[in-house]
């Protein structure tokens, strides 16, 4: 409270309307250096050159920019999200059922809401090893919390201060360079190639290890009806 009287504190809104929304986070893989850290970056671990590899391929693609929210979705309804902090995040339905969730959502300045595809996942985990070096960590830190533990970026069952594997957080949890909810929950991802079949799982979980669930792991499954009990579409404009 700031001041004198009987104010309360303004509601925050639950849906967004604006690219200047506070929740939002401009991601710019066509900003000038935007991939040099990593991409100049010289490892002798095999995870990591396995990460620097598949950034160049998502440098290749030519990525416009694209605005992610800064917490999970959370339910609100019948085939609904709304971005909330202290809620229960969205989990428990399948990659279906978040492609027709974002088909149903207002879009924002002319952009639709979309399920991320495995290549703006790793543009974001781009961006924020960038974001890791501008508050201090060397490149080599970043990309080890990135790619190898990263138990410090999110909620896992071995990070400090977890549930140990009882329940997810609620939205909002575990602030990192301005985002939260990096790895309480997996995110569903869709295919970069609109003929590959099935989506991606990315990041972690609140249940299991952070350097065998680090946020840039990556596994692709088949069945886009089955039920994602631990897992949130990633939806971006």
């Amino acid at each position: 409270m700031i001041g004198f009287g009987n104010y309360t504190k303004k509601a925050e809104t639950t849906t967004i309307t604006s690219l200047t929304d506070n929740r939002l986070v401009k991601i710019d893989p066509q900003e000038p250096g935007f991939f040099d850290e990593v991409l100049n970056f010289k490892s002798t671990n095999e995870d990591i050159n396995t990460f620097i590899e598949a950034v160049a391929e998502v440098k290749e693609a030519s990525l416009e920019a694209f605005y992610r929210v800064m917490y999970d979705p959370t339910e609100a309804g019948d085939h609904m999200v709304v971005f909330q902090k202290g809620k229960r995040p969205a989990v428990g339905h399948s990659y279906n059922w978040w492609v027709e969730t974002a088909s149903k959502m207002s879009p924002v300045e002319g952009r639709q809401w979309h399920i991320a595809t495995e290549y703006q996942y790793y543009a974001f985990l781009v961006w924020l090893i960038n974001q890791l070096v501008k508050i201090g960590k060397s490149v080599e830190e970043a990309l080890h919390q990135v790619v190898l533990d990263s138990k410090e970026l999110g909620h896992y069952y071995d990070s400090e201060n977890s549930t140990k594997g009882e329940d997810f957080e609620f939205t909002g949890s575990r602030c990192v360079c301005g985002l939260y909810d990096l790895a309480n929950t997996f995110k569903i991802l869709q295919c970069s190639n609109s003929e590959a079949r099935g989506f991606w799982l990315g990041g972690g979980l609140y249940g299991n290890g952070s350097d065998y669930f680090p946020l840039a792991y990556l596994d692709h499954y088949s069945n886009v009806d089955n039920d994602r009990n631990h897992s949130v579409g990633m939806l971006v404009l």
